[in-house]
């Protein structure tokens, strides 16, 4: 019932914002932004609240009216994305008040390290494309890195041996530079501000040398070096600041609160000494921190840095309904508010469908259960005639790998859905190498039941067995992770990968003729170049070692492929990684150590998959079979429901949200609790965890359901805080108890303590 209720409001709803979207007219709130021309300004403007039209239309005036130069605007924005459309949204209404876009060509819209990338250019002297072939990410910058740490790792008359992740090193080099730390002067602040031990510190700061001076030798950049060197030459070069200091008269910086001090510093270079800048911004929406990102050194000290500054506040929110949006204002009226920066989202629609918040047993259930609801969604709307269908349904989580029990649940319902800024469950690097790893190690069980059989009355004929889907099965997996080593041989060499060239797997497949090459391998290691015998060596023995003692299970065998390389692996490992190839490479990335945490948290999710499946055959098949009913219900189909992060949410709207694992541990995330010596646990995270939340909420245009979990990981779990703090209460999946607090039977539940907004207790693993 609350379900169709809920169908038709938003039904209501729609049809009336619809008509609000056909042209912008300016509240008294907005046209004040617009009109402001000289002098510093921060406009705090709220979700929802039409922030990219105030851009947009401010970015028209000074063109228009005031007559600007399009060249002497400059205008920056957080992702390319948003780039090219504030660009698109101003050419077109330019040309709408009669001007030719042949004068408006000069006009600059563009993402920070875009800006960074110009100025480092010009500096060079350099074609864009040549300057593209110098900056170096990835394995290349990984290698790089490698080969300056290995001599060290044995090298014991230096007074330590070296045993350092490599992937730490080089995200302490970028912390630095966007500190401006000098390579020479980087020991106190690896010692002070990344809490260091003198003697490694003073290793890290060796490091950094090498690292810069390899760079500077071989003509290369990395892409921390787009806003370090620029920002260096503003210090450092007086001609350099007045060129850039003389090119841009007026400066807009979209999303201010998510910039770095180092990316805020830039700007207020470049704003010198005229300082018409105005940033826009919402403290309610930093949700970056993690990465760099500072509001208190950004937005925040915008009355400190421009005392006579104007703040203009922009409240009236055009997407979200009353209910929707008092959650939202309820739920972050707990975060600590700066003075001067206070504001309240102001409903303009009328009212709607109540927030649904639903507890399931576990993820499985919530993920049929979600999976469930879209069905009655659609359905509903195709019986009612409804434009709305599944392109208009966003689902959210807190990290990617909650999200991997929902892929497997709409493939199962024949669901489509994409999935929006990053890889699919079924392409994540984590789920490719494990599937390929199990994939040999299955093939290895094959092949000694083959050889087995050869020793009864009826053995099994060859041609049998090792048939050519089976053959180029083992293959693709084989070359998938046979670069991968053992923790032993990671720990032997110090190499991070077996270094198989794409020569050797040619090479190695001739020789094989149709034979699965780790078989082969397997069997006559002594044909194969001396350079390559070790590895191969090292990863038969692997996969052999894995087969011995997973008697067949999955779950198992990932445990064991994790204890003997994939967790080194991983450690080792640089995650700006192929998979993220179409990912826009402006999009705020995580600190490598949050990575990090999210590849292991991957491998949980699929250990637990693993786990409901009793053969490694029938784990692969199952899986097999979910990806091709996925591929097939969403091949070229633009109607999908969308699958993200709550980060890669940032800045889209639906009618139509889901807000998935609303669970204490996962959301807020267990990383935002820390443990003190003395026991207690601080919450010095929750803040932003909670600003996560607002942002989750703040996406539904007119239905917004949260679900949470009775049991996570094999232990009970709470609801998330911030249902509570929200105004909110779980019910079951009939919507009527509350299911923390009572069974389906009407007996009392036995709960623990609910979480205080200051201290709470919450699984710690």
């Amino acid at each position: 019932m609350a379900t169709q209720r809920a169908q038709s409001r938003a039904k209501t709803t729609a049809s009336k914002t619809t008509a609000s979207k056909i042209e912008f007219v300016a509240n008294p709130q907005q046209a004040a932004a617009i009109a402001h021309t000289d002098g510093p300004a921060a406009f705090i403007a709220a979700a929802g609240t039409g922030k990219t039209a105030i851009l947009v239309q401010r970015l028209v005036r000074l063109i228009a009216d005031v007559g600007v130069a399009p060249e002497a605007i400059l205008c920056v924005t957080f992702t390319r994305a948003a780039a090219e459309e504030m660009e698109k949204r101003a050419l077109k209404s330019l040309k709408a008040r009669g001007l030719l876009i042949k004068d408006l060509k000069a006009l600059r819209v563009v993402t920070f390290h875009g800006l960074g990338h110009v100025m480092l250019r010009e500096k060079l002297q350099l074609k864009p494309q040549e300057l593209n072939q110098r900056l170096i990410s990835g394995d290349p910058r990984q290698w790089l890195a490698e080969d300056i740490v290995r001599p060290w790792r044995s090298d014991r008359s230096r007074g330590m041996n070296w045993e350092v992740n490599i992937t730490d090193v080089l995200a302490a080099v970028d912390r630095a530079k966007e500190e401006l730390i000098q390579p020479e002067q980087s020991q106190d602040f690896f010692r002070r501000h990344l809490g260091l031990m003198p003697e490694l510190a003073v290793r890290y700061q060796e490091f950094f040398e090498r690292y810069e001076q390899t760079k500077q030798k071989e003509k290369l950049y990395d892409l921390s070096d787009l806003i370090y060197i620029p920002l260096l030459l503003l210090e450092s070069s007086p001609k350099f600041r007045k060129t850039w200091q003389n090119r841009y008269q007026y400066l807009q910086i979209d999303e201010t609160q998510d910039t770095s001090p180092s990316q805020y510093k830039l700007i207020q270079y470049l704003a010198a000494p005229r300082h018409n800048v105005v940033v826009v911004g919402d403290p309610d929406q930093a949700i970056y921190q993690f990465r760099g990102a500072s509001p208190e050194a950004s937005i925040l000290s915008f009355k400190s840095m421009y005392p006579k500054g104007k703040i203009y506040r922009i409240e009236h929110n055009y997407r979200s309904t009353p209910q929707i949006l008092e959650a939202a204002n309820t739920l972050i009226s707990k975060n600590d508010i700066t003075p001067g920066f206070e504001k309240v989202l102001r409903p303009t629609l009328p009212s709607g469908a109540p927030v649904l918040v639903t507890a399931y047993p576990d993820q499985e259930s919530e993920a049929d259960g979600v999976a469930t609801r879209i069905e009655e969604l659609a359905r509903a709307w195709r019986t009612q005639q409804d434009k709305l269908s599944y392109r208009d349904i966003f689902v959210l989580a807190r990290t990617n790998y909650h999200l991997a029990n929902l892929e497997i649940a709409l493939a199962r319902h024949h669901i489509p859905y994409r999935t929006v800024g990053g890889s699919s469950f079924f392409k994540r690097k984590t789920t490719r190498d494990i599937l390929a790893f199990l994939t040999l190690v299955d093939g290895m069980r094959i092949y000694q039941d083959f050889l087995a059989s050869r020793q009864t009355p009826n053995p099994r004929r060859r041609e049998d067995v090792l048939t050519p889907v089976h053959c180029g099965e083992q293959n693709a997996a084989f070359r998938v992770v046979a670069n991968i080593p053992s923790r032993e041989y990671f720990t032997r060499t110090g190499k991070i990968s077996h270094r198989f060239t794409p020569t050797f797997y040619g090479t190695l497949s001739s020789f094989a003729s149709g034979q699965p090459l780790l078989q082969f391998c397997e069997e006559q290691a002594y044909t194969i170049a001396s350079e390559f015998q070790l590895g191969v060596k090292d990863f038969v023995g692997l996969i052999q070692r894995i087969s011995n003692k997973c008697h067949n299970r999955p779950a198992e065998a990932i445990k064991l492929l994790r204890e003997y390389a994939y967790d080194t692996h991983l450690l080792h490992y640089d995650s700006r990684h192929k998979e993220n190839a179409d990912e826009d490479e402006e999009t705020p990335k995580p600190r490598e150590e949050v990575k990090l945490e999210g590849r292991f948290d991957e491998l949980e999710e699929l250990t637990e998959i693993a786990q409901r499946h009793h053969t490694i055959r029938h784990f692969l098949q199952a899986m097999a079979q979910l990806k091709e009913q996925a591929e097939d219900s969403s091949k070229n189909k633009r109607d999908c429901v969308s699958l993200m992060t709550v980060h890669k949410s940032k800045g889209l709207e639906a009618p139509v949200v889901f807000v998935m694992g609303m669970t204490e541990s996962i959301f807020p995330h267990k990383r935002s609790f820390t443990m003190t010596e003395d026991g207690p646990i601080e919450t010095s995270g929750i803040a932003e965890e909670r600003r996560l939340a607002y942002v989750a909420y703040t996406r539904a245009q007119h239905l917004l359901f949260l679900t949470s979990l009775l049991r996570y990981r094999g232990s009970d779990a709470q609801a998330s805080r911030f249902i509570y703090e929200a105004g909110l209460k779980p019910t079951d999946e009939d919507g009527i108890l509350n299911p923390y607090l009572m069974t389906r039977d009407g007996d009392p539940r036995e709960q623990p303590p609910k979480a205080s907004p200051a201290v709470s207790m919450p699984t710690l693993f």
